[in-house]
């Protein structure tokens, strides 16, 4: 009678025993639905929290576009662009109960400055460009060899070190930037094209294919021998352009420093590979070609004898290197009854910023390694032609107190007494008022969550 009783009993345990696996299963199948529940809705909320952080980085590129926009529209030749805190600091895009969304517009400062950020973007007109240094005489950068800067001005030398291959044909320096950042203009607007008044058909020309640059970046000069990371970048070893604790304790660690409490860039923040400046008017037209016979003069505010000037310069043959050459000049042309008369320009200091705004002196499109005169340190100025290091930052230091009008015009250091005729006769050819290139740092973040995007835009 016992042993059905016990068969019975152990029937029942066992039961009880799947019973409790089974909600053990179930238990466990729920846990991991509900963890993954959640991690889906983690990553969600991450995934949301990333593209308004993009959307507000991006808010901070389209901030950048209008103020560029407004200080060409104003001539405020950088003014509004270079540091303008109110611009581009915390700047809040939207509210949206959970976080507030702020955009940051930075550039790294300069060893000239005592910031480590500045509020606005670098253009790269204020700097000399490698590819196109016209007559900036690149060993006056610090830290530059005359061997260096001969070889980088001139492809053709390459036996001015010991080593017998000077620059290799294998690049192995980072691989080439993308070109920076443009402004849209209307370099391009040629007759018949939609910026153009005349609406003359125009048969289709292919546009010239341009060389590639020699240095393509700036690591690529890093195949000169002996020119190192140190010498191109100075302190700021991991080029975030701040001052970090192992780049101001001597020779402590890595990298090598001074210990004095600021960042040396080192030539970088001097050098670029691109830089151009279109050959155009304020008013975004071609200007005329003092040297083509067919080019007609416009109708500007010119003294009476600059058109007489203008033609005799043509009947004679002369030709001119560039619009400044008409600055208190003379030609010596024949009249009517073939004697020898002097023509004067008529043109002085007064009715400089006409003349360079409306006249060039070439065919091209577009004037490669200008320097812009209103943003560039006067380390970079002392470079150009007649310049030296005190004269530069005597122009440095008037630029704060021009008037907007003033700074759209490379003619200010004439008109204003800083520099005299015949130094500005050197210096103007290589000179520009306005930048059409720009690298700038933007952050898109929230408050409080503290989720970001860092955008380098160049």
């Amino acid at each position: 009678m016992n042993a059905p009783r016990t068969s019975r009993s152990a029937r029942r345990g066992f039961v009880l025993l799947a019973v409790l696996v089974f909600i053990l299963l179930i238990s466990m199948v729920t846990v991991s639905l509900l963890f993954r529940s959640r991690a889906d809705e983690t990553a969600a909320n991450a995934s949301r929290g990333g593209e308004q952080a993009w959307a507000a980085a991006f808010s901070g590129i389209q901030q950048v576009l209008q103020v560029l926009a407004a200080d060409r529209t104003a001539l405020g030749g950088g003014a509004g662009w270079s540091d303008n805190p109110a611009a581009f600091r915390e700047r809040l895009v939207v509210d949206d109960g959970a976080n507030r969304w702020f955009f940051t517009v930075f550039s790294p400062g300069d060893s000239e400055s005592l910031s480590e950020v500045r509020y606005g973007l670098t253009d790269e007109a204020s700097r000399v460009n490698v590819n196109h240094p016209g007559g900036a005489d690149l060993a006056k950068i610090p830290r530059m060899t005359a061997e260096w800067a001969a070889v980088i001005k001139s492809p053709g030398l390459t036996n001015l070190f010991s080593t017998p291959a000077s620059l290799p044909e294998d690049d192995t320096s980072a691989p080439p930037e993308p070109p920076p950042a443009e402004l849209p203009d209307a370099a391009d607007a040629s007759p018949g094209s939609p910026g153009s008044t005349d609406t003359t058909p125009r048969p289709a020309v292919s546009a010239p294919q341009r060389p590639e640059p020699r240095w393509p970046t700036l690591e690529s000069l890093l195949r000169l021998p002996g020119f190192g990371l140190e010498l191109l970048f100075g302190e700021d070893a991991n080029r975030n352009g701040r001052l970090d604790p192992n780049e101001n304790d001597g020779d402590e660690s890595f990298p090598p420093d001074n210990r004095d409490g600021r960042l040396d860039h080192g030539m970088a923040q001097y050098l670029t590979t691109s830089a151009y400046d279109p050959d155009l008017s304020r008013a975004g037209v071609r200007r005329v070609d003092l040297n083509d016979p067919a080019a007609p003069l416009p109708t500007a505010d010119l003294p009476p004898a600059f058109t007489n000037y203008v033609a005799a310069l043509r009947a004679s043959g002369t030709r001119l290197n560039h619009p400044v050459d008409v600055l208190d000049a003379t030609v010596k042309t024949k009249d009517a009854n073939d004697q020898e008369v002097v023509v004067a320009s008529g043109i002085t200091a007064a009715e400089m910023p006409v003349i360079l705004d409306l006249f060039t002196t070439g065919s091209e499109t577009r004037r490669e390694g200008l320097i812009n005169l209103n943003t560039a340190s006067a380390i970079v100025l002392a470079t150009l032609p007649g310049m030296d290091l005190s004269l530069a930052e005597s122009l440095v230091g008037a630029r704060p107190g021009l008037r907007p009008e003033q700074r759209a015009t490379i003619a200010w250091p004439l008109t204003e007494g800083l520099l005299n005729p015949e130094q500005f006769r050197r210096v103007a050819p290589f000179l520009t008022a306005r930048s059409y290139q720009f690298r700038f740092n933007v952050l898109g973040y929230a408050l409080p969550s503290g989720q970001f995007r860092l955008f380098e835009v160049e």
